[in-house]
């Protein structure tokens, strides 16, 4: 049986270091309570929730082999716009995905995460919320073929 690519495999270490986003845990906020790996419609009565999308695997120019990869990600955040204060809250919660995923390894997969760059968007796609989509890299070797 084929195993999990290891771009997925990132993704679901990801998942499971964000799901730690919580006041309990000393953030600011509880955004690790919905953390998801497949998109799906926002409805504004929801909670804030967190979904990973990959984006590209590269051969970046500087790699070591053939087998290297530059693999990035987003991190989507979505804050409804019907609290007072959504804008500190969605500020927030891209302060607890960067403190979170701060050089964080998904040992023995690939190096430690690299933040890149972080957007915020105010009620995309015309939606009722605030959203912030937060980049981060990371290299993997890819095992050879059989």
């Amino acid at each position: 049986m084929a195993e999990t690519p290891i771009p997925w495999a990132i993704l679901e270490l990801v998942q499971a270091r964000l799901r730690i986003i919580r006041r309990a845990n000393d953030y600011r906020t509880d955004s690790g309570r919905d953390v998801r790996l497949e998109p799906a419609p926002f409805d504004p009565n929801d909670t804030a929730r967190l979904t990973l999308y990959p984006l590209a695997s590269v051969l970046p120019d500087d790699a070591g082999s053939t087998s290297e990869r530059g693999f990035t990600f987003v991190v989507e955040a979505l804050v409804p716009v019907r609290l007072d204060n959504a804008q500190q809250r969605i500020v927030d919660t891209i302060a607890d995905i960067e403190d979170a995923l701060d050089g964080y390894t998904q040992a023995p997969l690939a190096l430690p995460l690299q933040f890149q760059e972080s957007v915020l968007l105010d009620r995309p796609d015309g939606i009722a919320a605030m959203a912030a989509q937060v980049l981060f890299g990371t290299r993997y070797r890819r095992e050879l073929s059989r």
